[in-house]
Order: C-alpha cells, then structure tokens, then sequence
C-alpha cells in the first residue's frame, strides 16, 4: 500500500458492531522504519480528544501528509449551483489566480448528485463541493458538503489544523471564510521551500563537484570532517531563504527531495 510492504485494516468494537475505521501501513527499504497511521471520516467520529491525538502523534515526530475539514449545510444553505458562481466571481482564487475546476455528477437531471471540484489534490489543496444526501440515495435530500483536501505538498501541515478546524477551513479559500463564524487562518508554503531549494542546490553540487570529492576522499587522504571543514563558507545562498530553513529541517526531507529530483 503506497510502497509500504505490509498494512493492516483497523477496526472499531462498540457495543455488538465492528466499524472499519483506518489502516497501519509499514515496511520496505525505501520507507527507512517509516509507517503510515490512516484515519477514515468514520473513524474520526470515534476520536473523543482531538488535542491528545495531536500531541501523541507530535510526540512521535509524525507528519501529516492528509487532511479533510468538512462542512455541512443539511439544509441546503449553501448549494453547489451557489459554489459553482463563487468560482466564477472569483470566489476561490489565490494570489490573483483561479484553480483549476472540474464538474462530475448529474448536471442534467440533478436527481443523483453533482460535483464542484476546485483545485487539484496532487498540488496540496482541493476543495469537493458535493451533494452528500443524494450521493447516499436520497433524491430529495438538500444535504450540501463543502470538502477541503489539505496535502503537505509544498506546505507543512500543522498539527493545531486536527483541533482549529474552523480556522484552518475559513483560511482555505476566500469564499469559505463568509460561511463559518472564525477568523481565517492560512497555512504558509513558506516552510517547505527551504527543502525543495537545498535538494536543488545539493542535485547541482553534486553533478558539478561529486568527482572531485571522491578523488579529494581517495587519493588526498583527507577525511570527510577535514575536508567539508575547508571548503565551508558560513553564510547562507541568497536564492535560499533562511527562514524556511531555521524553522526546522531534517536531512530526509531534503533526501526525499533530492530523490524525487533524480528521478524527473
């Protein structure tokens, strides 16, 4: 399961019912000791303490790679033909730009559900806009979900987004910050450049100068220590924002980078 070698379904036992509500995933030489902790939109209904999940999870120097914030208008007082002008009015751009959007479901006949995708999951933000109670078989149903797919592609995912979810829903979009009563809160992409750039830096460095270390290594009998002490230079590239390095950065995450480099 998504290039780990083993996975294992996980279930809920309340009462006399068995709830699926997950997955663990671990194992594989490329996952260096990683495992992967999955939770269903069922399962977090069984989650009675948020803040503690969070702090278990940081406490295990976790990353969250996935988020879905939901909310629902029963009553249909938000529609998707109202989602559908919002996009157009400019309602879910970003930084003078519109996302991308795609519609899916019944258009025409309306009876079995339409779709207002806006954004692309795989670029680390995409808002579903669905008509929830006619996709569980109620044609009359007037039940609208607005859904927020939260990526850590290019961002980091706070942990405060498992217990502030208004927030961090409102901040998603403009247009969903005049339908919940909480101030806005974006998640920057600031941080997650620091790493992007050094596997840039370090895909370079290597192509330009990985010869000459290996000869300096092997026939001047320097040591490694030795040798990367001479050649530093304290100071930071100008093309590197420090501040997205200072927050806090580890070698893995420059490693996945860099391999994802050498593999385009």
């Amino acid at each position: 399961m998504l290039g780990f070698e083993n996975s294992l379904k996980l279930f809920a036992h309340h009462g006399s019912a068995t709830t699926p509500i997950g997955c663990l995933a671990y194992g594989g030489e490329s996952q260096n000791g990683r495992w992967l902790f999955q939770l269903t939109g069922t399962g977090c209904a069984f989650v009675k303490d948020w803040e503690e999940l969070a702090d278990f999870l940081e406490s295990l120097g976790a990353r969250l790679t996935r988020v879905d914030l939901a909310l629902d208008f029963l009553n249909g007082e938000h529609s998707v033909e109202e989602a559908l002008t919002l996009y157009q009015v400019g309602g879910f751009d970003s930084g003078g730009r519109s996302p991308s959007s795609r519609l899916a479901g019944d258009w025409l006949g309306v009876s079995l559900g339409r779709t207002l995708y806006v954004g692309k999951s795989q670029n680390g933000k995409m808002l579903r806009v669905y008509e929830k109670g006619r996709q569980l078989g109620d044609v009359d149903s007037e039940w609208v979900r607005f859904e927020v797919q939260l990526g850590n592609r290019d961002r980091v995912l706070p942990f405060d987004v498992l217990t502030r979810c208004d927030a961090y829903f409102a901040g998603c979009y403009p247009a969903l910050a005049s339908m919940i009563l909480e101030a806005a809160e974006k998640i920057s992409t600031t941080f997650v450049k620091g790493d992007i750039t050094l596997a840039h830096l370090l895909f370079h460095f290597r192509r330009c100068y990985g010869k000459l270390i290996n000869v300096m290594c092997e026939f001047v009998s320097v040591s490694s220590s030795e040798f990367l002490e001479e050649v530093r230079i304290v100071g930071c590239p100008k093309r590197l924002d420090l501040s997205s390095v200072a927050a806090g950065l580890s070698w893995v995450q420059v490693l996945t980078r860099l391999k994802a480099k050498n593999e385009t």
